[in-house]
């Protein structure tokens, strides 16, 4: 019998540049890029995402993804002042 699980990705070991942002390409077998601030692709989280598609989830989950691991890596500044 066939298991339709895919499998679970730790995305605690992937490595995001500290600044960047998510690239819209238009092109549906990568629909966007995670970008580090001097423009080059993330080559882990574009992998990542090229398991998302694989594994069938829709463009609006990759989106959702690269949303979150940028929100993940940002540095919060207004909690993080010492006084």
């Amino acid at each position: 019998m066939m298991n339709d699980r895919v499998p679970e990705r730790d995305l605690s070991r992937l490595a995001v540049p500290r600044w960047g942002r998510l690239v819209e390409t238009g092109d549906r077998y990568e629909p966007y890029r995670l970008v580090d601030a001097d423009g080059a692709v993330v080559a882990p989280v574009a992998v990542f995402f090229q398991e998302l598609l694989a594994a069938g989830k829709a463009a609006a989950t990759v989106r959702s993804y690269g949303m979150d691991l940028l929100r993940w890596w940002r540095p919060v500044n207004c909690t993080m002042s010492q006084s």
